[in-house]
């Protein structure tokens, strides 16, 4: 069999929860084997949506997923960097600055 992924994936199988934007909670999977890139996930349902959000621990190091293939309770997903914008970057109702400050982030809401 030919490999097609861009990196070799890290077996892991580790339980972890995914979220869904419309439906409240967190729901089982695990999380098979794992790259830079993307990850295979079996769950005891099958995954309709195309976006959702992965985490081992529940609150902090969220991965952000889109479905690249499935089959019944499994599926591939690559992880995306950070939520599409609802807002146009050139949209100039809400200006928000950031400004750094010795090495500290300050983020400004308002007028520049």
């Amino acid at each position: 069999m030919i490999e097609r992924r861009a990196m070799k994936r890290i077996p892991i199988n580790r339980a972890a929860r995914l979220s869904f934007g419309e439906i409240s909670g967190t729901h089982p999977c695990m999380v098979r084997d794992i790259s830079a890139l993307g990850a295979c996930i079996s769950t005891p349902y099958y995954i309709f949506a195309n976006e959702f959000e992965l985490s081992f621990d529940g609150h902090s190091g969220i991965f952000i997923c889109r479905v690249a293939w499935r089959k019944e309770t499994l599926c591939g997903v690559c992880f995306l960097l950070r939520r599409r914008s609802p807002k146009l970057a050139n949209d100039s109702s809400n200006h928000t600055n950031v400004v750094r400050l010795d090495h500290q982030i300050v983020c400004c809401r308002g007028r520049p």
